[in-house]
């Protein structure tokens, strides 16, 4: 419902810290050739030495410099990384109005009264809500938004970030008159509910009226967020469909407690290179999702909403999947349904062949979500070098008996979704994203969601899910230097408190900065 703003911590990157000894119950490297232990030193931005006591650590670093930090209670471990987020919507849902505990149309409207009467003027923006969690298994109409809204502007999107719905008087105003995705009613009048081209259209509509000062609060919310829960990087999936190219330029112009690796979901590979990035796409939809019913399947639909739809011609894809290899670039394609991924395997089989497999290999092209995977789809990304970035939490919410995944492919399918363990098993590298537009997953729960798998042969073990949370990351972003607990490597680590019923960070290390501290006392 409505959450109101919490007080952040906000570390802006400086300096690294200096000489640390951290001293933790356990040490987990996730590298098998240095065993695990109970201490780590640093040195500025590195990782110097790993080892049980902390009286074996080097001396020339300890004589009067090293700062000495006893994490009691807690294990130390690679930072994690969220792979696939959208920041600046994320940060506006973790400061408004956040639906995803809503079950009924009714606990949405009240969301919007309450939030109306508490942010006076502002648009009011929100996430999180699913039909199928609600009674009415229906979303709120644009008529019953602007009577909650008091007749101001009213955007709330879906839990999925593919459907939104948005009150009349925004419906009238929006240009969505000849939009592909408008829901109408048996009359043929808009209720409200926006798909495809629509939703894009609006979103865009909406954003272009919301207050700077908003958006800059939304983007210090997240980014101190994700770092308290130990995250020391995020890979930003921006475009023209999300928040436009001035929000991404503002992740990637100013200093934050965390790394932002930038990725443009646009076939505008100008974009990119002007920008300097080494990698593109990422927003770049090829389909939709289960949820909106909008993912392209080999099969129709359960319930009778045909084969959702591709988005892209395979040729405009091989054209910039071929461009950005030859330039060194990583291609990213969101690539939901099955068809989906046959189209984005077909087009990394074209640049393969076109430019060579060390070629293609070395900008390790990605592909975003794929819950829907056969054998001979796994076998095909192993051999391309293709990078599986998953969101193992969404299996969590919308697999199993009565969940969403059923409800939409039929009890069989579902019962396949996110296949972590072959993925794994054949080689190929998995990462794991939030994925959403709402409060960001808290690592620990992608991981344990993935142990948590409701098939065990489709679920990994968790150091395996720790690896992909953290190292697998990284090499997502082609980011070598991180993502394990070794000398040589940067200092980006975070502790995590071990508690009965939970998890939680309590010390965040970015290229040896502190970005975040509950342990009080760091220099």
């Amino acid at each position: 419902m409505v959450r109101a703003p919490a007080a952040y911590h906000r570390s802006v990157r400086g300096e690294p810290t200096g000489p640390l000894l951290l001293v933790a119950d356990r040490v987990r490297t996730l590298d098998p050739t240095h065993p695990g232990g109970r201490a780590v030193l640093t040195d500025g931005a590195s990782i110097v030495w790993v080892g049980d006591d902390p009286a074996d650590a080097p001396h020339a670093l300890l004589r009067g410099q090293a700062t000495k930090v006893v994490l009691e209670g807690a294990e130390l471990h690679p930072a994690f990384v969220d792979a696939h987020a959208h920041l600046t919507p994320t940060g506006l849902a973790l400061m408004g109005l956040d639906l995803r505990d809503c079950r009924s149309v009714d606990d949405c409207l009240a969301g919007v009264r309450a939030i109306a009467d508490v942010t006076p003027g502002h648009v009011i923006w929100g996430g999180g809500w699913d039909e199928f969690d609600w009674v009415e298994r229906r979303p709120p109409s644009a008529d019953e938004l602007s009577r909650a809204g008091g007749g101001r502007p009213v955007c709330l999107i879906r839990v999925d970030g593919h459907s939104a719905v948005i009150d009349r008087g925004s419906l009238e105003l929006a240009p969505l008159s000849h939009a592909d995705g408008v829901d109408r009613d048996a009359r043929g009048r808009p209720t409200g509910l926006l798909r495809r081209e629509a939703m894009h259209i609006a979103r865009r509509w909406f954003l272009a009226g919301l207050p700077a000062a908003q958006l800059a609060e939304a983007r210090d919310a997240i980014a101190a967020h994700l770092a308290s829960l130990g995250v020391a990087s995020v890979h930003e999936m921006g475009g023209p469909d999300g928040m436009g190219i001035d929000d991404f330029d503002a992740w990637l112009e100013a200093d934050w407690p965390l790394d932002v690796v930038g990725y443009w979901g646009e076939l505008d590979l100008d974009v990119v290179l002007a920008r300097g990035l080494r990698q593109a796409g990422g927003a770049l939809h090829l389909d939709g999702t289960i949820g909106s019913g909008t993912a392209a399947l080999h099969e129709d639909y359960a319930d009778g909403r045909g084969r959702g739809h591709l988005y892209r011609d395979v040729d405009e894809l091989v054209a910039f999947a071929t461009r950005a290899t030859r330039a060194g670039v990583q291609v990213a394609f969101h690539s939901i349904g099955e068809r989906a991924v046959d189209q984005a395997i077909e087009a990394f089989e074209t640049v393969e062949a076109a430019v060579g497999s060390a070629a293609l290999r070395a900008c390790r092209p990605r592909l975003e979500h794929v819950p829907l995977l056969s054998a001979a789809q796994i076998g095909a990304l192993a051999r391309l070098g293709v990078v599986a970035v998953c969101c193992p939490t969404s299996e969590r919410r919308w697999g199993g008996p009565g969940g969403v995944y059923e409800h939409r492919l039929g009890a069989e399918r579902a019962r396949a979704t996110h296949p972590l363990r072959p993925l794994h098993a054949a080689g190929v590298t998995l990462a794991f994203g939030s994925g959403t537009d709402l409060v960001p997953t808290v690592p620990w729960e992608s991981v344990a969601a993935a142990v948590g798998h409701g098939r065990e042969d489709l679920a990994l073990d968790e150091d395996t899910a720790l690896l992909a949370a953290t190292r697998g990351s990284r090499l997502a972003a082609r980011d070598d230097g991180s993502g394990v607990v070794r000398p040589g490597m940067r200092a980006d680590l975070a502790a995590t408190e071990l508690g009965p019923d939970r998890r939680e960070a309590v010390l965040t290390l970015v290229r040896g900065t502190l970005a975040h501290d509950r342990v009080g006392g760091l220099p």
